[in-house]
């Protein structure tokens, strides 16, 4: 009896001592690993240009020690079998495999979270938009569900459940889900169609089939938001404003004409009076010098000689005020050179009824 009960402290103290040994292990080769990562991966990391990597390197090292432990316990409760048993341990190895499904499951979203908005911040430097704001939080979503629903698959599968029940009430809810919400999923798909074709930009100035000019103040998941001269925001489904024809002023270059109109009268020297147009499109400091101010004869009119002057200014904002201002400058200097700005004149003849009563006696 002595005998056994030497024996058994000693297998209890043989086996403290290998739990001893593995945790000493595994500090060790926590240590190790993590001043191999800190070294030789921040000094590969800091060859590249971009942060990405070094992110990344820092949820590795945040997550060795969750895996270290796990396989430093795995080996623990294999001693540990001896005295709790079998069963036990079985039970214990499959809380550790949903726990290191889990930790991965975990590892993997965050990595693609971080080179999603890595991805996603360089193409709305490029592109000159907000899409990381706009569909960082959405795409980051999708990426989650699908991983999260893989890890479970992964955990029924292990434990020989059949998923094949679920993922078909998840795709028949999906599909409700869809149909109800078709015309929402159609604006974000137009969304992202828009933000990546780049038809126009915030700031744009567009006109819409219907008439409407205004300004693009922000480009929503849902609707493109154009606020018109008058400051009246009008809030357009994305799926609608991509179907149409859609005329963008500010794009592919901010030059904007600016047009003036106008008829002179029958007899007037009419290189004389381009001359003056263009010297006053010249003389504005809101006129660009190149493309060069030109003036044109463009028609006989009833009552006039049409002309026009053609000039452009940097941005569609001082393109309103510069054209009145021109006006106004033209109207003055023609009126200094004693040019005339004709109005339509109609010539009416009438004949007296007298005459008329006359003639019809006279014919009696």
């Amino acid at each position: 009896m002595d005998f056994l009960q030497q024996f058994s402290n000693q297998v209890i103290w043989v086996n403290l001592l290998w739990i001893a040994s593995i945790i000493l292990v595994a500090f060790v080769s926590f240590k190790i690993l993590e001043r191999l990562v800190k070294r030789y991966g921040k000094r590969l990391a800091e060859r590249t240009r971009t942060e990405i990597d070094d992110k990344i390197l820092e949820f590795i090292d945040r997550f060795l020690a969750r895996i270290i432990l796990i396989i430093a316990l795995f080996f623990i409760g294999e001693r540990l079998s001896l005295f709790v048993g079998e069963r036990a341990f079985r039970i214990f190895q499959e809380i550790l495999y949903v726990v290191v499904v889990l930790i991965v499951t975990s590892l993997v979203i965050r990595i693609f979270g971080l080179l999603i908005d890595w991805y996603l911040k360089r193409v709305a430097q490029r592109t000159e938009t907000e899409i990381d704001r706009e569909f960082g939080p959405l795409i980051k979503r999708v990426v989650q569900i699908v991983t999260i629903v893989t890890g479970l698959l992964v955990i029924f599968n292990h434990f020989n459940i059949d998923a094949k029940g679920l993922i078909t009430t998840l795709g028949v809810g999906s599909l409700a889900i869809a149909l109800a919400a078709q015309d929402t999923l159609a604006n974000m798909i137009a969304g992202f169609v828009i933000m990546f074709d780049r038809p126009f930009r915030v700031g744009d100035r567009i006109k819409m089939p219907n008439g409407t000019v205004g300004e693009i103040t922000e480009i929503g998941l849902r609707t493109v938001k154009l606020l018109d001269f008058e400051k009246n925001l009008h809030i357009v489904p994305n799926s609608e404003i991509i179907k149409s024809i859609v005329v963008n002023y500010s794009y592919p270059q901010p030059l904007v004409r600016v047009k003036i109109d106008v008829g002179v009268a029958y007899g007037t020297d009419l290189d004389r009076a381009k001359s003056i147009m263009v010297d006053m499109y010249k003389n504005h400091p809101k006129i660009l010098d190149q493309p060069e101010p030109k003036a044109f004869f463009v028609n006989f009119g009833e009552s006039s000689l049409d002309l026009t002057v053609i000039g452009y200014v940097s941005h569609y904002t001082v393109a309103w005020v510069t054209a009145e201002e021109l006006r106004m400058a033209i109207y003055n200097a023609f009126n200094q050179h004693q040019i005339e700005i004709p109005f339509p004149q109609r010539v009416v003849h009438i004949e007296r009824m007298e005459d008329e009563n006359a003639r019809t006696s006279t014919s009696s």
